[in-house]
This record gives C-alpha cells, structure tokens and sequence, in this order.
C-alpha cells in the first residue's frame, strides 16, 4: 500500500475526538460534589493534549485537502468540515487557556469553573460536529477511498 500525505489525517484525527471526549466525561464527573481530587488533573492533561492533537488534526487536515483525490459533490460539505474544526480548536485552545490560568491560580473559582462548562458543551457539541461532517465525507461521498 503506498503511503499518501491525506493519509494523516483519518491517523490523526482519533486522538483529539478520544482525548477530548474522555476530557469531557471528567470534566462532568468533576462536578459530582465530593468528585476525588485527581480528576482535576485528569481533566486538565486530556484537555491540554486533546487541544494540541486537535491542531495536528487541523493541519493534517489542511494538508489532505490540498492532496487528496476531489470530490465536487463534496466540496460544500468538506468547507463546513473545516470552518467547525477550526471553531473546534478555537474553542479548546480558549479553554485551555482558562484551565491553565485556573491551575496556575492553585484555585478553581465558581466563576471559572462555569465558564469552563460552558466551553467544554460548546467545544463537544462542535468537536461532534466536525466528526459528523467528516464521517459523512467518507462515508457519503467517498472522499479520500480509493474506488474498486
């Protein structure tokens, strides 16, 4: 099998959508009241690398639009696949950010910790969003698979 730079990206893309799903469940779990300490970092790192893989996901992706076989049909719905993956990452990048801020303060304010629920049901709801829209890439139009 001859490896293909658009390749990368259906590699890629999985960490990000485990990473933050999981991420996600703990942040919920989180809001239990007597929630075990540990699932604060438990939290935080899922986010942290989830964020990160996302970007290698959004990059991977950027380059398997400019290599893989196009779809016509599918240019409508791969332009909507890429503006929520950016809105993805942009969303987890700000709450990265928060949750950094959050950590370094030693504390998890009300007030952060509402604004980091918040982002973390934005950040899901476009993160399931994107994987909708790229499943129905692959699957709908056959982007990216080689015909028989």
């Amino acid at each position: 099998m001859e490896l293909k730079l658009y390749h990368l990206h259906p590699a890629v893309v999985h960490f990000p959508i485990a990473l933050l799903t999981l991420g996600a469940a703990v942040a919920g779990l989180r809001l239990r009241r007597n929630a075990p300490g540990w699932l604060m970092a438990a939290e935080s790192w899922l986010l942290w690398l989830g964020t990160l893989s996302a970007w290698a996901a959004l990059g991977a992706g950027a380059l398997a639009e400019q290599s893989a076989p196009h779809v016509p049909l599918a240019w409508e719905v791969l332009a909507e696949h890429e503006e929520l993956a950016w809105r993805t990452c942009a969303i987890f990048s700000a709450l990265s950010g928060l949750r950094l801020f959050a950590v370094r303060a030693g504390r998890d304010a009300e007030k952060i910790r509402a604004a980091q629920v918040l982002l973390w049901m934005i950040g899901f709801g476009l993160l399931a969003a994107t994987a909708m829209h790229g499943g129905e890439l692959v699957y709908g139009f056959g982007a990216g698979v080689r015909a028989p």
